[in-house]
């Protein structure tokens, strides 16, 4: 495994965690949510732009 493949895992294992993926376009959202099953997309869509987690429930912020 040459650094360049070392580096690809890395950053897989940082989006594997359950934290939505950092810093996806619009376009790459819409690719992402249309490649989803049509009865989860909400949740989905949700989740990528981090407003929900992926059991379609609100992600509530706890600071004041």
């Amino acid at each position: 495994m040459n650094d360049d493949d070392s580096e690809l895992v890395t950053s897989a294992a940082g989006t594997a965690g359950g934290g939505a993926p950092e810093e996806l376009t619009e376009r790459e959202i819409r690719d992402l949510v249309a490649r989803c099953p049509e009865q989860q997309r909400w949740a989905f869509e949700g989740w990528l732009r981090g407003v929900r987690q992926l059991d379609g429930d609100p992600i509530v912020s706890l600071a004041p």
